[in-house]
């Protein structure tokens, strides 16, 4: 047989404009590649349109690296491009309200990094103007797409745990740890872990109505700086956690961990029986039944079965996945969203999840000054009023 053309890829192509290029925008545009080939068949395949940046000899890099058609130093120039459908803002935490804003106005289904915004205000804002535009909207919380949580997840809908009665969940890095070493970031521990591990706590036990909290900050201190500017003081937060159902958790996060690089880790302990999962051992769901008998005990279930949730595009039974595949399923599951005009919920963060996580942040922010309970506000309806 000769050589053949390959034949075109027919499926629609949604074009992707990446606000940023640093870790995230590696991460992102690493699983926006992926996804073109192992979500296969699909609705859409992600293109690669524009990245925008601030330096011109770094994004002219990216561009190259990253493989996209084109950049800029201009975030206007993404949000006016015809040929941008998706925005995707994974660019620093101060630079991701008035972009995304813009590129809702402008009719971009978008996507932005967590924490959504700085402040439970500015979230409420980007909520608001995305549900009435009727664009689809997604906050990154990427550890919902792990196999191991979504079965989690599935479990405790399904009633296999009962009655949930206590949660811990944690979150720790250990980068803050050494006062003398240069920070990578001047967010603090709320903005930059515990609002993931807020997101773990209420995408699996449902929405918190009040924390009693408390900040502290051993290592950081005010004469601390990043890039010569000043820096979250908060290194630790530790929190009581009240939820709808009446559930009590309790959520730490911590930047002053020694050797813990990234150890995001729970447990759920319910009437019928309990799981744990840490994000050092990704793959592995920790079952406890009560109705073991005499060989009862945590059971570790390797999530990589075709029956188990999200492993379905990647490899055989046992072929364990890795963090990145988080973004990619995340991503894959945005892009389904839009082209086959599915809700991002409840699998995905919407800006609601965002602002949610803002306030409890809030919430917490308040209690660890005054020493009481606070209530967590409430997220007004908003009326849509577009078509999504």
């Amino acid at each position: 047989m000769p050589i053949t053309p390959t034949a075109p890829d027919e499926r629609r192509a949604l074009g992707f404009g990446l606000l940023g290029y640093g870790f995230m925008g590696r991460a992102h545009s690493n699983a926006l590649h992926t996804i073109r080939y192992m979500f296969w068949p699909s609705a859409a395949r992600p293109e690669l349109v524009a990245i925008a940046g601030r330096s011109p000899a770094g994004v002219a890099e990216a561009a190259t690296r990253y493989g996209y058609a084109s950049y800029t130093t201009d975030w206007h120039d993404l949000v006016s491009d015809p040929r941008v459908e998706v925005f995707d803002n994974v660019t620093i935490d101060a630079a991701h309200v008035e972009p995304t804003l813009a590129a809702i106005a402008a009719g971009k289904h978008v996507i932005c990094e967590k924490p959504l915004a700085s402040n439970a205000a500015d979230a409420l804002r980007l909520y608001e103007a995305a549900t009435r535009a009727g664009v689809k909207h997604l906050v990154c919380f990427n550890y919902r797409f792990f196999p191991a949580v979504r079965l989690a997840w599935e479990l405790v809908q399904g009633g296999e745990l009962g009655e949930l009665r206590q949660a811990r969940f944690r979150y720790s890095q250990e980068w803050r740890s050494d006062p003398s070493s240069a920070l990578p970031s001047a967010a603090g521990v709320l903005a930059i872990i515990a609002c993931h591990a807020v997101d773990q706590a209420r995408f699996l036990c449902g929405e918190i109505t009040s924390v009693q909290a408390a900040i502290s900050s051993p290592v950081t201190t005010p004469d601390r700086l990043y890039r010569d500017g000043p820096v979250d003081q908060d290194d630790v937060v530790a929190m009581v956690a009240r939820f709808d159902s009446g559930l009590m958790a309790t959520i730490d996060a911590s930047l002053v961990s020694p050797g813990r690089r990234n150890h995001l880790a729970w447990e759920l302990n319910g009437s019928k029986a309990s799981v744990a999962w840490s994000l050092e051992d990704p793959n592995v769901l920790r079952v406890y039944r009560r109705d073991g008998g005499r060989t009862s005990g945590f059971t570790e279930v390797i999530v990589c079965e075709a029956d188990h949730p999200l492993v379905g595009p990647w490899w055989p039974s046992g072929h364990v996945l890795g963090w990145e595949h988080g973004h990619a399923n995340m991503l894959a599951h945005f892009i389904d969203a839009v082209a086959a005009h599915k809700d991002v919920a409840p699998y995905g963060a919407t800006f609601l999840d965002g602002l949610r996580a803002a306030q409890v942040t809030e919430a917490v922010v308040e209690s660890a000054g005054t020493g009481g309970v606070v209530e967590v506000a409430k997220a007004p309806p908003v009326v849509r009023t577009g078509p999504e």
